[in-house]
């Protein structure tokens, strides 16, 4: 997944050497700059000039240069991952003897049950960084000889001989000299300094250099160090190295793990077990994107990001491309999601929400909705509308709950059945797994709504229906527009026949099952029950013809006739309408979506005509 990422990024850091530094961001904590050649007591006149601040969800403090220095350092000095730390007890965070990142209860001998000082934390990190041990780690990536080769002086005759050359300087070596006693005989004073300061998380402490006498500068050798600790880490595990063409290949870090915990991706039964390898170069190429796409883009969400406009602002008119769909954790910086889209990242989705029910607002007047202009509120309004809030953000991962009376198990099958059709219509634009399923899918999930849902109303489900048929037209389902149609015709037709004084029958099957749900809401809404709720609608909706349909009507009526005027017309057209005829069609597919459109619609039962008496 990440090796697809890597080309665009490469690219674009080639143009923007400074990608990473630009996007990264410091944890939460206290920044400290110190001079080696100086006491604590003789810097702490300058502290201000010296140490930022970080407080999380708060703006970066306003010196930008000194943030910036801390940045690059900071960069270099951070770990891998705490699997990887350079000190064994993994009290300290930080990875070159130049730097000590701790957390604050550690440092400042806060931690309850701490077994070690601060003293011992830091001569077991310096122990740990000198050249002995970081040697050993480079020529444990060396694989075991072959024919009798002798591999050992593998790396000094590669690009990394220089910085290997520095690790066995006697520079460095009086350097971590220097830095153990300026712990040693500052480190008290400094503590209780710090220990007044209002910050949260790390103490992060770095050291500069005035003049180092190697001809490097402070940040040449901040650099030096991150190679030397980085390059020994960088693959999963060194136990599935190899020498190929003169070159070192090994088990990639990022998203793959082959530990004995978790040894799934081990090959069993062939000769080589690792079901892949990169070399250095790409592996660091891989740790660098996934630094960058971690810092630039947000967690939890999916990220779209175009084959080269994505990792830089675009410049003039760029090819046709395609999209990368990732998304990342955020906690441990890992992809959970990633798909590679031949899609462009701009994707246009227009919705123009119709009132094909003619529904009417408080003002009598007819509902206007408007058009939904883009994929993110077209999500939001759907997840509104149909999934109860439950598909936002990046759905495509989620799961949601069953809560009895608010999603019931049907409702959580339905979102599972259709996120991946959703999402490729919101994030892809492309509606073609949609179309099969749309219908089917909202339809039952008013259904469900209506009748299980303890929360739901008529008024917002009418609202829901209306937006599945323009829905249904948008995505160019002609059976949307057909209904639409028949809804329309149908309203029309049976408006005419209820303020008829002559002898009026149903035309088809469509005005039957209409008039049956006009017929429902009118009874129910006799009720004198405080709560109507769609469970009192459920004998209709599950009536599996249209006998037994008639048959129900038959009863609301027995339950509700007093409350009825016998000679109220439009009731008598529309009962005479459903009960004289025969529909051809059982109560399923159209029909039963006929039916419940009939409850939702404006009611023409409850209609004035032109002399305002019903």
């Amino acid at each position: 997944m990440i090796r697809d990422l890597t080309v665009g990024f490469q690219k674009a850091q080639e143009k923007f050497p400074s990608i990473i530094q630009d996007n990264y961001k410091l944890k939460e904590g206290v920044y400290i700059r110190l001079k080696l050649e100086q006491d604590w007591e003789s810097q702490s006149a300058a502290f201000e000039q010296n140490h930022v601040i970080i407080v999380r969800k708060e703006e970066e403090p306003q010196n930008v240069e000194l943030l910036n220095w801390f940045k690059c350092r900071d960069y270099l000095s951070s770990l891998l991952e705490m699997n990887k730390s350079v000190d064994p007890k993994k009290q300290v965070h930080s990875n070159n003897p130049f730097t000590l990142f701790m957390k604050k209860e550690v440092f400042l001998g806060e931690k309850q049950g701490g077994k070690y000082t601060s003293q011992e934390n830091i001569k077991r990190y310096l122990l740990a960084t000198g050249s002995d041990p970081v040697r050993q780690k480079w020529l444990e990536m060396i694989p075991g000889n072959k024919n009798g080769k002798d591999n050992s002086q593998f790396f000094q005759a590669s690009e990394y001989g220089v910085m290997l050359s520095y690790l066995d300087s006697d520079e460095r070596l009086q350097l971590i000299e220097k830095i153990t006693e300026w712990y040693h005989n500052n480190l008290t004073a400094l503590t209780a300094y710090i220990g007044q300061l209002p910050f949260k998380n790390y103490v992060k402490l770095f050291f500069t250099l005035d003049s180092p006498t190697s001809g490097l500068t402070c940040k040449q050798i901040y650099a030096f160090e991150y190679v030397l600790y980085t390059i020994p880490k960088i693959f999963n595990s060194n136990d599935y190295n190899q020498l190929v063409v003169a070159e070192l290949v090994g088990l990639p870090n990022i998203d793959m793990t082959m530990n004995s915990k978790k040894p799934f991706l081990e090959h069993k039964t062939m000769r080589s077990q690792a079901p892949e390898r990169v070399t250095l170069q790409q592996a660091m190429l891989a740790k660098q994107t996934t630094e960058w796409l971690a810092a630039a883009k947000p967690s939890y969400v999916t990220n779209k990001i175009g084959y080269e406009s994505g990792f830089i602002p675009p410049t003039g008119h760029l090819p046709p491309e395609g999209t990368f769909h990732v998304y990342m954790d955020g906690k441990y910086n890992e992809l959970y999601g990633f798909e590679n889209v031949p899609f462009p990242p701009t994707t246009t989705v227009q919705v123009e929400w119709l009132n094909i029910l003619q529904l009417k607002d408080p003002a009598g007047d007819e509902k206007y909705y408007g058009t939904i202009q883009n994929s993110e509120a077209l999500q939001k309004t759907i997840s509104s509308k149909f999934f109860r809030g439950r598909m936002n953000h990046s759905f495509i991962l989620n799961e949601p709950d069953v809560k009895a009376g608010e999603f019931t198990a049907l409702m959580v099958a339905l979102y599972l059945q259709s996120r991946q059709a959703f999402h490729d219509w919101f994030y892809k634009g492309t509606t073609v797994s949609l179309r099969g399923i749309f219908a089917k899918v909202t339809f039952r999930l008013l259904v469900e709504q209506f009748i299980h849902v303890e929360t739901s109303r008529i008024a917002e489900l009418a609202d829901a229906f209306n937006l599945r048929l323009s829905i249904q037209m948008a995505i160019d389902d002609k059976g949307g527009k057909r209904m639409a149609d028949r809804i329309k015709e149908t309203v029309n037709s049976l408006r005419d026949k209820l303020v008829s004084e002559g002898l009026v029958v149903c035309a088809n099957d469509e005005e039957f099952y209409f008039m049956a749900g006009q017929l429902a809401y009118y009874l129910i809404n006799q009720s004198r029950t405080q709560k109507i709720t769609g469970e009192m609608y459920e004998p209709f909706l599950r009536a599996k013809n249209g006998h037994q349909l008639k048959k129900r009507l038959e009863e609301a009526y027995m339950l509700y006739k007093h409350e009825i005027f016998s000679g109220y017309r439009r009731f008598n057209q529309a009962f005479s309408l459903v009960l004289g005829y025969v529909p051809e069609t059982d109560n399923q597919g159209s029909a039963r979506e006929l039916l419940l459109a009939g409850i939702f619609a404006d009611n023409l039962l409850f209609e004035k005509n032109a002399k305002g008496v019903e």
